[in-house]
């Protein structure tokens, strides 16, 4: 078996586990321009307080450093698009409206990987053993470089991949092996003149094709771990209570391809989708515990979930 065929084999079973793209890219070192953009952006304050975004900077710009001997990174995209939106006065990100897709993608991960093991290495590299470890924002990985890289798909101005013909409502894994590839090559796509992702964000976090997260409604609502959010943010958030998808929503790309995901752990309950502000508001902690328990809610918790409600509320009143 030639790297050729194996690769093409890897993303043909990608794709038939449900996978919506898979591309390839040699585990080398992060580009040095890249580097110094991101080094650039840490330096103005854009990370807000995500301070381990600062930390194991080894690791983020060397993927054989969290792997060692890896010789490969296999990229996929999955998506997440629901099938219906959620209708209540509260509003919830469509990434968490299913499953945690950390474990989700994890698992779809581990197939493709056993299926790597069983099929392709043996061919492929019959004396070495396969050594693998699947990534899916878990590590300090920069996934998005990487899922350029590989081809599934370009950055846009909002610093999403956008995944041609599927768009950007997609969640990014990765695997990491040690077995020689034949790599893709980025797509040659861009934004372009389009402004509409910038033009839609409530809060203006994004210019420049940068994300300055102390202005994103995504990071005050799930990443702060303040006991407030600042006033000119909340009287911008509307009802989103949980993460926002207006750059996303404004996207063309999404207007035009975005389809309902099949993976059936990201389809929402009707119990999800009937949830209200009182709802929550009478939650107990074993309830929000129970509720939430396996799904991305469960990373904030109860007190800031009522913190970014009371937030809603207090601009609603006026």
């Amino acid at each position: 078996m030639t790297p050729s065929e194996a690769s093409s084999l890897i993303k043909r079973k990608a794709l038939a586990l449900g996978f919506s793209a898979c591309g390839i890219a040699r585990a080398e070192a992060v580009a040095p321009e890249v580097v110094a953009e991101h080094e650039r952006w840490l330096a103005k304050g854009f990370a807000a307080d995500m301070d381990y975004l600062h930390r194991n900077k080894d690791l983020r710009y060397d993927p054989r450093n969290l792997q060692p001997g890896a010789k490969s990174l296999i990229v996929v995209a999955m998506n997440y698009y629901p099938q219906q939106e959620k209708q209540s006065d509260v509003a919830f990100s469509y990434y968490c409206y299913g499953k945690d897709y950390h474990f989700v993608l994890k698992k779809y991960l581990a197939y493709l990987l056993r299926y790597i093991e069983e099929e392709i290495a043996p061919q492929l590299s019959p004396d070495t053993p396969l050594e693998g470890r699947a990534f899916t924002d878990s590590a300090p990985l920069l996934e998005r470089y990487w899922a350029e890289k590989a081809g599934v798909g370009f950055q846009g101005r909002n610093s999403l991949i956008i995944v041609p013909r599927v768009g950007s409502f997609c969640f990014l894994g990765t695997l990491a092996v040690n077995l020689e590839l034949t790599s893709d090559k980025p797509i040659s796509i861009s934004c372009g003149k389009c402004h509409r992702c910038e033009e839609a964000c409530p809060t203006c976090a994004i210019a420049n094709g940068s994300v300055n997260a102390n202005r994103c409604i995504s990071y005050q609502t799930i990443e702060n771990r303040n006991d407030s959010i600042p006033p000119e943010i909340a009287e911008r958030m509307g009802n989103r209570i949980y993460g926002c998808d207006e750059c996303q929503k404004a996207c063309p790309w999404n207007k035009r391809f975005a389809q309902p995901t099949d993976i059936e752990d990201f389809k929402p309950t009707e119990d999800f989708l009937r949830l209200s502000a009182a709802d929550i508001e009478k939650m107990t902690s074993g309830d929000f515990k129970r509720r939430f328990c396996q799904s991305a809610i469960i990373r904030i918790s109860k007190k800031h979930l009522l913190r970014n409600l009371d937030s809603v509320k207090k601009v609603m009143k006026h």
